[in-house]
Parts: C-alpha cells; sequence; structure tokens
C-alpha cells in the first residue's frame, strides 16, 4: 500500500513535472527550433483544434480531455516519435502514430481530425518565427540600452567625421552613435510591424478549401487560432504562399547588415592606427604575436552578417511555389537563419556593452592633418571678406600647399598676401579648433536618444 502511494505521488511529480516544461519558455533559439520544443508546439496545435472541435460537438469531449492530458515530450517521446518515422516515412503520421498508442479510450481517433499536415506545420512555423523575432528585438533593445549610455556618455566628445574613407570634419562619437541608434531603432519597428502582419494560424485542409472541417470550418479555425494567442486567420489560404517567411528572413538581413556595418567600424576604429574604440577582451589575440588584442565581438558579428543574407535568399526563394502547395519546403531555413540572427545580435549586445571609448586618441586624430579638416569652416570665415568662391579658391590653393609643405593650414593662408590680413582680422588660430566646429552635434544626438527614449516607451 505505501508503495503505491509512492508511486502515485511520483505520476503526480511527473505530470507536474512535465506541465512545467509545456509552459517554460524556450530559452534560445536552438532550443525553439529544436525537436521536443517543435514537436511540443505541433501537440499544442492539435490539442487547441481538439478543444475548439469538442466545444462544437465534432469529436466527443472526453477525447479532447484526453489529448490535452497526453500532448507533452515526456508521455509521447521524441525518441519514440523518431523510431517510428523511420518507419513510416512521414513526421506528422509518425507523431500521430505514437499519440494514438498513449491516448486512451480510443481517443487517439480524434488526434488531427479534418486537419492536414501543411496546416498544422504552417501555424507552428507562424507561431516559432513570431517567438524568434521577439527573442532578436529583446536583444536589439538591450543593445540599444547600452548605445543610449553610449551616445549619453559621448554626445560632445570630439572626434573625426570621414567620409570616402578620407578625414573630413569634426564629428562627436555621440553622433556617431545616433547613427547607429537610428537605424538599429528602424530595425526593431520593422520587426515590430511584421509581428503586427503575421499573427495568423491556418486550418483551411489540403487545397485550402476546408472541405474536411465541414460548414464550421471558418468558425474552428478563427477559435483554434485564438486558442494559440494568435490573431484572425487570413481571408485567404497560405499554403502556397510563403511571403511572410520571406519578409521575415529580409528583415534579419537587414538587422544583420546594419551590425555588420557598425561592427565593421568598430573593428576599424580599434586598429592601432585609429586606436579610438578598444574592446575588453581578455582572449589571447595570436599564437605568436604576444601584444596582439584581437577585436573578437565585432569580428563575430561581421562574419554573421554575411551568413544571414545569404539563408534570406533560400526564405525569398521559397516563395515560388507551383499550383495550391507544391511541398518543396524549405522551412528549415526558418530556424538556421534564427539561431545565426541570435547569436550575431548576442554578439552586438556584447560588442556595444564592453566597448571601450579613447577621447584622447580621438582629439589626437583631429590633428592628424595640421588643420586641413578646418578648410569649410575657414572658407565660410573667410567667404565673408572675399566671397565665398574666392575664399574656396584661396583655401583650396593654401590647402595644397600644406600638404605638400607639411605645414598648417593656418600658416599657408597667412602667408597668402590676398588673404592674410583677414586671417590676422579674424583669429583663425583660434577659430580653427576642430572641437569648436562640431556645429550642433551634441543637440541632435539628443534629439535622437529622446526619440529613442520615447518609441522605447512605447514599445
Amino acid at each position: 500500500m505505501f508503495r503505491y502511494r509512492t508511486s502515485l505521488a511520483s505520476l503526480a511529480l511527473l505530470v507536474a513535472a512535465a506541465q512545467s516544461v509545456q509552459a517554460q519558455e524556450p530559452r534560445s533559439m536552438s532550443e525553439l527550433f529544436g525537436t521536443a520544443q517543435t514537436q511540443q508546439m505541433l501537440m499544442q496545435m492539435e490539442v487547441a483544434l481538439a478543444k475548439v472541435q469538442a466545444r462544437h460537438g465534432i469529436i466527443p469531449e472526453a477525447a479532447a480531455r484526453e489529448i490535452e492530458r497526453t500532448a507533452n515530450v515526456q508521455m509521447v517521446t521524441p525518441a519514440a516519435v523518431a523510431e517510428e518515422r523511420r518507419k513510416v516515412g512521414h513526421p506528422l503520421v509518425a507523431l500521430l502514430n505514437v499519440w494514438a498508442t498513449v491516448a486512451q479510450e480510443g481517443a487517439g481517433e480524434w488526434i488531427h481530425y479534418g486537419a492536414t499536415t501543411a496546416d498544422i506545420y504552417d501555424t507552428v512555423q507562424v507561431m516559432q518565427a513570431r517567438r524568434a523575432a521577439q527573442m532578436i528585438i529583446a536583444d536589439l533593445r538591450r543593445a540599444e540600452e547600452a548605445m543610449l549610455d553610449l551616445a549619453q556618455t559621448h554626445r560632445a566628445t570630439p572626434m573625426i567625421g570621414r567620409t570616402v574613407g578620407r578625414h573630413a570634419l569634426p564629428i562627436t562619437f555621440g553622433l556617431k552613435v545616433a547613427v547607429w541608434l537610428a537605424e538599429n531603432r528602424r530595425n526593431i519597428e520593422r520587426l515590430q510591424g511584421w509581428l503586427a502582419r503575421t499573427d495568423a494560424g491556418m486550418l483551411s485542409g489540403a487545397v485550402g478549401s476546408y472541405a474536411a472541417l465541414g460548414p464550421k470550418a471558418f468558425v474552428v479555425e478563427a477559435e483554434v487560432s485564438k486558442e494559440l494567442g494568435l490573431g484572425e486567420p487570413w481571408p485567404a489560404d497560405w499554403k502556397g504562399s510563403k511571403d511572410m517567411f520571406a519578409e521575415y528572413g529580409m528583415l534579419l538581413a537587414l538587422t544583420a547588415k546594419t551590425w555588420g556595418k557598425i561592427a565593421q567600424e568598430s573593428f576599424l576604429l580599434q586598429g592601432d592606427d585609429f586606436r579610438e574604440l578598444e574592446e575588453a577582451s581578455m582572449a589571447v589575440g595570436s599564437s605568436t604575436m604576444p601584444h596582439k588584442v584581437n577585436p573578437a565581438h565585432s569580428r563575430t558579428v561581421v562574419q554573421l552578417s554575411r551568413q544571414v543574407p545569404h539563408q534570406a535568399e533560400v526564405l525569398l526563394d521559397w516563395m515560388v511555389s507551383i499550383h495550391e502547395r507544391d511541398q518543396i519546403s524549405n522551412s528549415d531555413t526558418i530556424g538556421e537563419i534564427s539561431v545565426t540572427a541570435e547569436r550575431l545580435t548576442k554578439a552586438a549586445v556584447r560588442l556595444v556593452e564592453t566597448i571601450k571609448v579613447n577621447p584622447e586618441n580621438m582629439r589626437r586624430n583631429l590633428g592628424r592633418t595640421n588643420g586641413l579638416i578646418m578648410a569649410e569652416h575657414a572658407m565660410f570665415l573667410l567667404g565673408g571678406k572675399i566671397g565665398k568662391h574666392s575664399a574656396h579658391e584661396e583655401v583650396g590653393a593654401a590647402a595644397k600647399a600644406a600638404w605638400q609643405n607639411g605645414t598648417t593650414l593656418e600658416a599657408e593662408l597667412a602667408a597668402r598676401p590676398s588673404v592674410a590680413k583677414h586671417v590676422a582680422e579674424l583669429d583663425l588660430g583660434r577659430q580653427l579648433d576642430p572641437a569648436g566646429y562640431i556645429g550642433l552635434a551634441p543637440e541632435s544626438v539628443d534629439r535622437t536618444i529622446a526619440a529613442i527614449r520615447k518609441a522605447r516607451a512605447e514599445d
């Protein structure tokens, strides 16, 4: 009697543990798209169908309860399903066969009643992609938070702005980060838009005619979607339409390229010729060169930013389907691109959370051209005296001489008889300080931070 009571208690604990596993959110993309989680979600879809059908008298209520009771990967193990699949060659039929042997009182006869495989798999793929998008957004928001801090701290930290790979004009590091912030925010909002557009399940039958589910098919489909936490079904069947998954892939590709750009620039600014940024790393940089500290996080992001777009191309090609459904599926790529994208965003978060800024080196680099980066400012200052076009010619000639002679822009302008007196009057030596020519960069940073904080509050 004691042993019997103990086994009942153990069974209760086992059931409780199974329910706990069912309720637990996946902790990673690999887990979300893994065999156990995918099977659990397929079973969740079948349970929702059974519950709705029982509500409408289509299948027995007792069968629906038994289907729900046995819908977990502890009772219907992935190993048993895999073994059955080797026999039958069909993934969902294998699951249904094993499940039917577990479900009691003939409830197995009512699993998957009136549905087709594509109904179940396509709906689950939407659910998985939605969860994946939410996980990516969470990482992007975490990176956004770190960049907000960077932008705020360095809103007025002067550095050289570079165009076409050359020194152009002074900016602030905060302004550079604000540009990153804005692009990252647009990617967040694009993914949020995709989530708003893509929240529909499907139960339309083999060719989208709803024939097997009968006259209540539209109602059943809508209620099953609601049971799963999804929105209203699309009015038309979408078995042969995979544009929503292609869009998902394209958005991940855009996000990857944004971070590829940020990481590539961070990679370059850490180089010994710049030393404006630095990744905090304890890793060994080289097996032969003890002095090297390599940029691990930015390098990882750049690498992965090249992979995601190629995986997105596969999802784009998946759109070309023949007739109502050709069964040529690239659905595995949804998981593959999501896993790669998560690896990228995790590395991106580490990059912006650990990056170290070197303002002193930024200031030093501002002076590398001996004042030539202030040519625009000098031109406009002199333009007020001799006209803009004449000033452009004079400053251009002085800049060329400064390059050739290794002198400063101010010195060459002062040596030109046509403008020498104006150089003295304007006190160019004081006015050509790069730190004083950052325009509204700090205010632009403030405006960007305010806009993004407002958007975050509304997310």
